[in-house]
């Protein structure tokens, strides 16, 4: 509604995970390349948490973008309630494993024969459990017993399990200790530093073909700070809010008082 106005020749601020607008700070940098190193090197199992709103599911985007063309995914969303026969019965079908499937070890087994097939056709597969911290106990024993699907010197699965920060707190109780000590590599996904929201407007302005001088004026990095407190999500919530309301009122480009109003 308000792009043309910014000289912008898409939305700069959507909350959708398009990993174009994944801006490299050094977090998530270091989280997408301890992705892709992992995956493609197949480390067995990954953790990747950060507070709602950090980039989680945009960062996971980009990494598979960026995975070789020989890679199969599975990516389950919505794991809230989910017991451990019905998280098998999502993986089968986001790989598309086929067969006569009525137990917990009929899914298994065919699994099991389709991961070896893939491997056999020189095919890495990868498990993306998003917002794992909803999973039960029940279900992450179950997600531990995947990862015993190996042959004598290749994990068949990759597992990349992603959560909020309560997701280590149960990883870090003695029951779930079997599958805490099977985590290859972990990052945990930090807030912006105030240093790096001016740089993190900037690219999102950019990737929309527009100028940041054009859209923000001198100051505002530091009231986008303060309210956000370096969660991307929140910063561009309150973008989007901003450039709705100064196009309203013909203003450009938006000064650091405009955004402390809209911010409040």
């Amino acid at each position: 509604m308000y792009e043309s106005f910014f000289g912008l020749h898409e939305p700069a601020f959507s909350l959708t995970p398009d990993p174009r607008f994944l801006w490299p700070s050094d977090t998530h940098e270091e989280g997408l390349g301890a992705l892709c190193y992992g995956i493609e090197s197949r480390r067995g199992f990954l953790l990747l948490t950060g507070e709602v709103g950090a980039g989680k599911t945009t960062l996971l985007r980009a990494a598979l973008e960026r995975l070789p063309d020989e890679t199969d995914t599975a990516l389950i969303l919505n794991t809230a309630g989910l017991g451990p026969v019905d998280l098998l019965k999502l993986i089968v079908r986001e790989l598309g494993v086929e067969g006569p499937l009525a137990t917990k070890a009929d899914y298994v087994i065919a699994l099991n024969g389709f991961l070896l097939q893939r491997l056999a056709d020189g095919r890495n597969v990868v498990l993306i459990i998003d917002e794992a911290q909803n999973l039960d106990r029940a279900a992450l024993e179950e997600v531990r017993l995947l990862s015993n699907l190996e042959t004598d010197t290749q994990k068949l699965l990759q597992i990349v399990l992603t959560g909020q920060p309560e997701l280590r707190a149960t990883l870090a109780e003695p029951a779930l200790r079997p599958l805490r000590q099977r985590i290859a590599l972990e990052h945990h996904v930090e807030s912006l530093l105030p240093e790096e929201i001016r740089s993190y407007l900037k690219h999102r302005i950019h990737v929309a073909r527009g100028r940041y001088e054009r859209v923000f004026g001198p100051g505002v990095e530091k009231v986008f700070f303060e309210f956000s407190r370096g969660c991307p999500r929140l910063i561009n919530l309150l973008a989007d809010r901003v450039l709705l309301a100064a196009y309203g009122k013909d203003l450009r480009p938006v000064s650091a008082e405009f955004v402390e109003q809209k911010a409040r």
